[in-house]
């Protein structure tokens, strides 16, 4: 009997533990920023795609910019990117094959 309550109450601990854990990723990951090549990475397309043809759609995140740079390197909220992908996925572009390979006799 004291057995099954020693396992229990180290069961219920380490799922407090994981549940810590997973809220604190959910955390970190509401406050990550992408800039546009961690975009194209997560999309499977190219940093150049994402540049000329997904960030300047209608409805795409604002971006951020370093404080008062107007060179600086746009970024994203990732959370915010995710989401918009989901709700546009069937507008998305799509990858490039690449470039044919001869076959070999």
């Amino acid at each position: 009997m004291i057995a099954d309550t020693t396992r229990e109450g180290d069961l219920i601990e380490r799922l407090d533990r994981l549940i810590d854990a997973l809220e604190k990723q959910a955390n970190r990951s509401e406050d990550t920023l992408w800039d546009a090549a961690q975009i194209a990475k997560w999309l499977g397309l190219s940093k150049t795609t994402v540049e000329i043809r997904v960030v300047t759609r209608p409805g795409f995140p604002a971006a951020l910019r370093p404080a008062g740079a107007e060179q600086g390197q746009r970024r994203w909220f990732a959370n915010e990117v995710v989401e918009w992908a989901r709700k546009n996925r069937g507008t998305l572009p799509e990858p490039r094959k690449g470039r044919p390979r001869k076959t070999v006799s």
